[in-house]
């Protein structure tokens, strides 16, 4: 019977606060009809719960359950628990009755204002949410600070970078943020946001301004490093381009296919592809990555001839088998012209099989939900957490 062990407790919490608030105005008789039907509301909810009829029973808890000073942090647990249900409309009601009441002490007036928010939230009324949460946030009191983190919620959900790094950086003045990895990573990530719509505008000094911001949370953060190699190669600075790529290449090698092409741009601009050919050939010896070992061959075919991209091909082939470099090879094998029309239908047939099922092998997986995409999503669009979802690898690699 799912959750009879929390409306037990709630129908406890209940009774408790009833008993209270019996005593503690024992002066003043309450009538006895009004006793008999607060018993018989007890007890019709109780039957609704034994017989696994949970909403009927809340209904009944909350016309039974008075607000008074002994009982306001009942009802906040029990529209907390009706948002959970998805009872959000029932939620809103509980906690503006909370709120309605005079002389509700502050610290329960803010739990309350918290609680009301977060039904905003999940209704989707984040204007009003947003109202409540700034009142919180402008305090001194606790709850500021879920408060904050709940407003940055709500900026990240609607793409305001802006006021989602003011609330970041304020939640980064207290201890418990600032020593926790993931918020200075969200403060690079907002940073990134604008940095990336910058360069889109051409604004390049303005997004290298944003992207150093960005740095002072976090240093060489993975997005902050990617699009700082990008705004030297946009600026024509491509050796320091090319030496934020060998850097990525290095600390973070199963990115390294995000940046081949601006690596391989920034080097033609130079006049050094022989270089790039070479650090592309020492990267491939340590990691055989697929689409590295294809541009690899393809640049090995354009200047050496399609044999001696076979010969290559085939030797990566053997030492560590992959599809991709299966279906480059057959590729060249076609190319060559060394097999009879059927043959080559064969050959065709074959590698489309292994594109196809490479296809569905490679893309990006969230390490914490699942979530699978066949680009790469900073946020994942699953968990909505940062920094989550990584290349997946053939064959487990």
């Amino acid at each position: 019977m799912e959750g009879v062990g929390i409306y037990a407790l709630l129908l406890v919490a209940i009774c408790t606060g009833w008993l209270l608030g019996r005593s503690g105005s024992r002066s003043i008789k309450a009538p006895p009809r009004l006793t008999r039907d607060i018993s018989h509301e007890y007890f019709a909810g109780l039957n609704y719960l034994v017989n696994d009829e949970p909403d009927e029973a809340i209904d009944t808890f909350i016309k039974a359950l008075e607000v008074n000073g002994e009982t306001v942090e009942t009802h906040l647990a029990l529209g907390a628990l009706l948002r959970r249900r998805g009872k959000v409309d029932k939620a809103i009601k509980v906690h503006q009755a909370l709120l309605a009441r005079p002389g509700l002490e502050t610290r329960l007036a803010d739990g309350a204002r918290l609680q009301l928010a977060k039904d905003y939230i999940s209704g989707g009324l984040l204007d009003r949410a947003e109202r409540l949460l700034k009142e919180l946030a402008q305090g001194e009191s606790q709850g500021k600070w879920e408060a904050l983190t709940l407003l940055v919620s709500i900026y990240q959900l609607e793409k305001e970078w802006l006021p989602a790094i003011t609330c970041t950086e304020e939640l980064l003045t207290h201890s418990a943020f600032r020593r926790d990895a993931e918020w200075n990573a969200r403060a690079v990530h907002y940073h990134c946001e604008l940095a990336e719509r910058l360069l889109v505008e051409g604004q390049l000094s303005e997004a290298r301004r944003k992207l150093r911001k960005g740095a002072e949370f976090q240093r060489h953060h993975l997005r902050g490093s990617l699009l700082t190699a990008r705004l030297e190669h946009e600026s024509g600075n491509y050796n320091a381009a090319i030496r934020e790529c060998r850097r990525i290449a290095e600390h973070s090698p199963r990115f390294f296919t995000q940046l081949l092409d601006l690596m391989a741009a920034s080097y033609s601009k130079l006049g050094q592809d022989g270089e790039f050919i070479k650090f592309l050939n020492g990267f491939i010896d340590k990691r055989a990555d697929p689409v590295a070992l294809q541009l690899m061959s393809r640049l090995i075919a354009e200047t050496e001839g399609v044999g001696r991209a076979i010969q290559y091909l085939r030797r990566h082939l053997v030492a560590q088998p992959s599809l991709a470099t299966a279906a480059q090879l057959l590729e060249f094998e076609a190319e060559s012209k060394q097999f009879d029309s059927a043959m080559l239908s064969d050959i065709e047939k074959i590698r489309e099989v292994l594109l196809t099922h490479q296809a569905n092998q490679l893309g990006f997986q969230c390490s914490y939900c699942g979530y699978e995409a066949r680009q790469l999503h900073w946020l994942c669009p699953g968990c909505h957490r940062w920094d989550s979802i990584q290349p997946k690898l053939e064959n487990g690699r």
